[in-house]
């Protein structure tokens, strides 16, 4: 039987990050590990694989159990896409039958809808326990028969599914918002009294009061709205924007690298206003489309452009290409845009950066981190036309709602390339996928004709 005991486990970089972590699990299965960015999802995953040590605590292992460790960040390999190289390693970890457990580091990113599915079925197959990190609610909805949710630095088992733990998730936040209010109450009520008493010298009333709200507050549940805290996704486009104005046009779209053709007398029609959806297995020319509409390619024949006066914003999924290594997000930023340092502090501390973070070296944020600082940049040029490549990789489950959230209600237009499920359903009004080199629109957000 698998089984793992964990005591009193710590771990720091800058700052605390794991802080006496204790925990047991027996059993197979697979187990969604989640919690907001920062709070230590990807060490925990590193330490109990054995790829990092802990500053502190111990943690124990049945006998003979052999892991295997899929990281977050993939070495390059110039043959090989991001997703090619996921699948590779996931197909090794999986199918070689050398493992126990598996720890996957949000093993879905970079993966089309199509090996998505793949994923789905392969980690069926696995006869141990998987430890799993993703941020696509349908794929831990799919798979998962475990929750492990770190909060407050606390981490709590569930003996289901993530599908079943937003349920009682929700429900309990609810039920602590209840008793929150009353037992807020409750403290006013007695703080009162114990003004009253005071101001009327009645010295035994007011200690007993006291000793009363001392009690009373070591009893009160923390806020809970403290906990749905996010981060604040806003623009300001300018001037008006103008319903039914063109804001993406592809026309006769012709353009192909040596003898691959991509697009082939393509066209896409966007408003002011639309939000639309594209959907299609990696290697069919969405990243391509992208750069014609930014002007970083040009079309062979036909064309490829943004609406008259609309600012673009573009959000990339590969942070190493939009973003310095050896920079900081403060430097990136008034690289910009001409700001003040302390103007930059306020508007990521909107994105959960600390003073010390936003002076960190990007090479040693994390995903969620990186990911964060994008859509800070992004948003900030204020624009009018929204391109997005795969924005919720690395984001965490509460930044995606927020992000989902921000779209639905962005009044200008919005074309987003993912394979998140639920983002796409939830924000697009039209889906599209490139067939025979031509965007054909679809009904449901499946890759079936």
């Amino acid at each position: 039987m698998i089984s793992v005991k964990v005591t009193n486990l710590t771990k720091a970089f800058n700052q605390p990050l794991l802080s006496g972590l204790n925990f047991s699990f027996t059993g197979k299965g697979v187990v969604a590990l989640i919690g907001d960015n920062g709070t230590g999802k990807s060490t925990l995953l590193k330490i109990l694989s054995g790829q990092e040590e802990a500053d502190g605590g111990s943690f124990i292992w049945s006998q003979d159990i052999k892991i295997g460790y899929l990281p977050q960040e993939i070495v390059d390999n110039e043959t090989l896409s991001g997703g090619q190289k996921k699948i590779v390693l996931l197909s090794q970890l999986i199918y070689s039958n050398l493992y126990d457990v598996l720890f996957l580091d949000e093993p879905d990113n970079h993966l089309d809808l199509e090996n998505k599915l793949w994923l789905e079925r392969a980690i069926a197959d696995f006869d141990g326990l998987i430890v799993m990190i993703s941020h696509d609610r349908q794929f831990l909805e799919n798979v998962t028969q475990f929750t492990w949710l770190i909060e407050d630095g606390v981490l709590q088992t569930y003996p289901f599914g993530f599908k079943k733990f937003r349920e009682v998730y929700e429900d309990d936040q609810l039920l602590k918002a209840k008793k929150y209010k009353m037992q807020l109450a409750e403290k006013k009520r007695l703080e009162a009294m114990a003004q009253m008493f005071h101001r009327k010298s009645l010295i035994g009333a007011y200690r007993n009061t006291q000793k009363r709200l001392e009690r009373h507050l070591a009893e009160m549940v923390d806020d809970p709205s403290k906990k749905q805290a996010t981060i604040v996704l806003s623009t300001k486009p300018e001037g008006k924007l103008i319903k039914d104005k063109t804001a993406i046009l592809v026309k006769g779209l012709v353009f192909g690298y040596d003898q691959q053709v991509l697009f082939d007398q393509a066209n896409l029609h966007l408003f002011v206003g639309d939000k639309v959806a594209l959907l299609s297995p990696n290697g069919t020319g969405k990243t391509t489309l992208v750069k014609l509409l930014l002007g970083e390619l040009t079309p062979l024949g036909g064309e490829a452009k943004v609406g008259v006066d609309l600012r673009i914003g573009y959000y990339s999924q590969e942070h190493a290409e939009a973003l310095t290594r050896d920079s900081t997000p403060l430097a990136t930023f008034m690289e910009r845009f001409p700001l003040f340092d302390y103007q930059v502090e306020a508007i990521l501390r909107k994105f959960f950066f600390s003073k010390q973070t936003v002076r960190s070296k990007i090479w040693t944020l994390s995903g969620g981190q990186k990911a964060r600082l994008q859509l800070a940049l992004f948003l900030y040029q204020n624009p009018d036309v929204l391109i997005l490549d795969e924005p919720t990789n690395h984001l965490d489950l509460k930044s995606v709602l927020a992000l989902e959230n921000f779209l639905v209600e962005f009044p200008g237009a919005v074309l987003l390339v993912s394979h998140d499920r639920q983002l796409v359903r939830n924000v697009a009004e039209r889906v599209y996928k490139i067939k025979g080199h031509r965007f054909v629109e679809t009904e449901e957000v499946t890759l079936s004709d």
